[in-house]
């Protein structure tokens, strides 16, 4: 391994979560078992029953802002943070950026290597994707609790990239992981997010999910004892979503382009690559900033890092 990579077996838990459930954690035991599904049963219950609303008005950025937000102030991204949780035998290029790895994956049972180049082969699932939470009850959130939804370790989960995609926005009664002995854990944590966030289900849902508790032997770790980030993060996240300037600390502000160009007051160009990449930030005379095609402005380096942008190297 390069000097340049750091080389870590474990990873704390993120803001807001109980000790990180891996890919690959231990399965419970018979006793644990029928706690897991109990807890996932009553939550099930608690759910308000109802049709999906329509798409309408559905924005990725505009309503649950810019891709991976570090809406923890962690000081990474969130994908980064999930990786970490997720792989074992991470190697990080620095405190955050994780290069490689290898994957338990959960959806299909399989062993996968991860390597920064090819990242787009394990990606970042959201339990309850975007959409269908938009049409389940989001709408009518505020911004702050969809951006945080978003980037909430409960939802999210690093998996194989083609499969997640197979997946798409569909509900349990639409999509379950290809892998049977995994598909009790992933219905008690979609269960778990939905009664979280007070989303509703369909009819349809309910019932899928009901059937899978009903057969369930297998669990791993306590999915249905998860908690949310808290409702203090809100505030904060908000200021990631589109037309809204991330809160900084006081050390600096944000601002939309114009095409290629910043506003004076906020001249350093941060991107935001579509693949789920490392958000990087350009301050002007730096070698690609003439350039450099950017997604926000920032007053600061400073405010750059604190939205969750790293410098180039």
């Amino acid at each position: 391994m390069s000097a340049s990579l750091l080389a870590v077996s474990a990873c704390g838990p993120l803001e807001g979560e109980q000790p990180a459930q891996a890919a690959g954690e231990t399965p419970a035991p018979p006793a644990a078992v029928k706690d897991q599904v109990a807890k996932a049963r009553s939550m099930l219950d608690g759910l308000k029953v109802a049709g999906r609303a329509p798409k309408t008005g559905y924005d990725r950025v505009g309503q649950y802002g810019q891709a991976w937000a570090d809406v923890t102030r962690s000081g990474c991204g969130t994908r980064d943070n999930v990786l970490a949780r997720d792989l074992r035998d991470v190697e990080k290029r620095n405190k955050c950026v994780v290069v490689a790895g290898t994957l338990d994956d959960p959806y299909t049972g399989r062993s996968l290597t991860f390597r920064k180049e090819d990242a787009a082969a394990v990606q970042i699932d959201h339990v309850v994707p975007l959409s269908l939470s938009w049409q389940l009850g989001a709408q009518q959130w505020p911004v702050g609790k969809r951006v945080a939804f978003a980037n909430d370790p409960l939802n999210l989960l690093a998996v194989d990239g083609p499969t997640n995609s197979s997946k798409s926005d569909s509900g349990p009664d639409g999509w379950l992981p290809p892998s049977k002995p995994y598909r009790c854990t992933y219905v008690i944590r979609f269960t778990r997010v939905a009664h979280a966030y007070a989303l509703r289900v369909t009819a349809p849902m309910k019932s899928a999910i009901a059937r899978i508790l009903d057969g369930c032997t297998r669990v791993l770790g306590a999915p249905a004892d998860l908690k949310p980030l808290p409702e203090s993060t809100w505030a904060y996240a908000a200021g990631f979503a589109k037309g809204a300037a991330p809160a900084t600390g006081g050390s600096g502000k944000s601002a939309k382009p114009t095409g290629k160009d910043c506003p004076a007051d906020a001249p350093v160009k941060g991107n935001v690559p579509e693949d789920g990449g490392d958000r990087i930030f350009h301050e002007p005379g730096s070698r690609s900033y003439a350039v450099t095609v950017p997604e926000e402005c920032f007053a600061s380096a400073a405010a750059a890092k604190a939205a969750g942008f790293r410098a180039p190297r």
